[in-house]
């Protein structure tokens, strides 16, 4: 059963402190999230004095990428359902110095892009929303033309076994992922409203980094 919104910023609000730390199990896995953050951050182009948005931004684990891109000129907008995933975001900010970071608590499946974006980043966070499609075609609606949107997910291979599907899932249960999750695909989102979309798939295709451009709304 899929968890609602309650559930995740509860069961969220109890990860927030160990969040960081239980990435060593996905590094025991073989999976290198931090290496697929950058690279994400890094498909988003973005120059000094640039604004980014980090959609489900957590405990701001983005942030080190996007600092070193939009730099102190630039600004830094985190975006989370969970006040406690952001009291850890704030305090990383706080001990790195980083001055611009504006921290939002809210639901992204209602958020508001800013018209000035120059880029949106999301890891690991639009798998676990129902109608992440929404806001996928919302983001391409509101950011401005030109602007980048680089996405890292976990996604389920479909030429792998069920069973395995539901270990998977199993393992993954205290992040909020339900069985259900097997079927999202952000990227194919992506791919159906962003331009000059590429796409990259990692560990043996149980990732994908992907990433687009903001297209001509006269042309498209």
């Amino acid at each position: 059963m899929a968890w609602d919104k309650e559930d995740f910023r509860e069961q969220y609000s109890k990860l927030a402190r160990i969040y960081d730390p239980g990435m060593w199990l996905y590094r025991a896995l073989g999976i290198d999230m931090e290496a697929y953050r950058k690279i994400a951050a890094g498909a988003l182009m973005l120059k000094p004095g640039d604004t980014v948005v980090d959609l489900g931004c957590g405990t701001g684990l983005n942030f080190p990428y996007l600092q070193a891109a939009v730099g102190d000129t630039g600004k830094i907008i985190g975006v989370d359902l969970t006040p406690a995933m952001l009291e850890q975001a704030e305090q990383r900010s706080k001990k790195a110095g980083w001055a611009n970071v504006e921290l939002i608590e809210a639901d992204m499946s209602s958020y508001q892009f800013p018209a000035g974006a120059n880029g949106l980043i999301s890891t690991l966070a639009l798998a676990t929303v129902a109608d992440y499609d929404d806001i996928v075609a919302r983001a391409a609606r509101q950011l401005p033309q030109g602007a980048a949107f680089a996405e890292f997910d976990l996604q389920w291979p479909q030429r792998w076994p069920t069973w395995l599907a539901k270990f998977a899932t199993l393992l993954n249960r205290p992040a909020g992922v339900t069985f259900d999750v097997i079927d999202r695909r952000p990227a194919d989102s992506i791919q159906r409203y962003f331009s000059a979309v590429e796409a990259r798939e990692v560990y043996f295709g149980a990732g994908v980094i992907c990433s687009g451009i903001v297209p001509d709304r006269e042309g498209k």
